[in-house]
């Protein structure tokens, strides 16, 4: 095992010490908004592992216990492959920068898992607790793990270039700072956690 994965499993095994014995908790059911996180142990945690070259290319990554059971393609903030190295892109990587940025590093206990969010995000949706980014301390709030889609998890119409509710292309990786997954990864970690338990802790790096 290299040194990476040797990290990973470390932070993935660390989410289930920190919560103690696993226990079976509620699940959200599909159509509906689940109640806020609870304390509850789970055994399944997140690893967001930051591409700086093209971060609409970076990994989401699945953990469950030692195990790690998926990796998707997720983005963070506006940077992407062909800003990489111009004024734009460093900003786009500098998780100090509202809106544009990509998410703090650090760990993260995510606050609510809903089906059916109808607000600016629809659907599938993780809520996340606000951080502050380093060493400017500004507060990065507003941030979830989430998509494009209508709030009962079907694709909208075509709505101009990029629809808010419609996955339009890679394009849509890019994100004011949330992490965003395709619609049909962010349905199947869902599906995963309904099964296994709801992610205790995020681990961006």
């Amino acid at each position: 095992m290299d040194m990476m994965n040797r990290v990973v499993v470390g932070i993935a095994a660390m989410a289930v010490l920190a919560t103690g014995a696993v226990t079976a908790t509620a699940q959200p059911t599909a159509g509906a908004p689940s109640a806020p996180h609870a304390a509850a142990a789970s055994p399944v945690a997140l690893v967001f592992v930051k591409n700086a070259k093209d971060p609409s290319n970076s990994a989401l990554q699945v953990w469950n216990g030692r195990t790690r059971v998926a990796s998707y393609r997720a983005g963070s903030g506006l940077g992407t492959a062909a800003n990489n190295g111009t004024p734009a892109g460093r900003r786009y990587r500098n998780e100090c920068v509202k809106d544009v940025g990509w998410l703090p590093n650090g760990t993260y206990r995510p606050s609510s898992f809903e089906t059916s969010r109808n607000r600016t995000i629809k659907g599938y949706a993780i809520g996340l607790p606000a951080k502050n980014c380093y060493p400017r301390k500004t507060q990065r709030n507003a941030l979830f793990i989430h998509s494009e889609m209508t709030r009962d998890r079907k694709q909208g119409p075509r709505n101009g270039a990029d629809s808010p509710q419609r996955w339009d292309g890679v394009s849509d990786y890019k994100s004011n700072g949330c992490i965003k997954l395709h619609p049909n990864h962010i349905a199947q970690l869902f599906s995963y956690m309904n099964k296994h338990g709801r992610a205790a802790l995020l681990t961006v790096r």
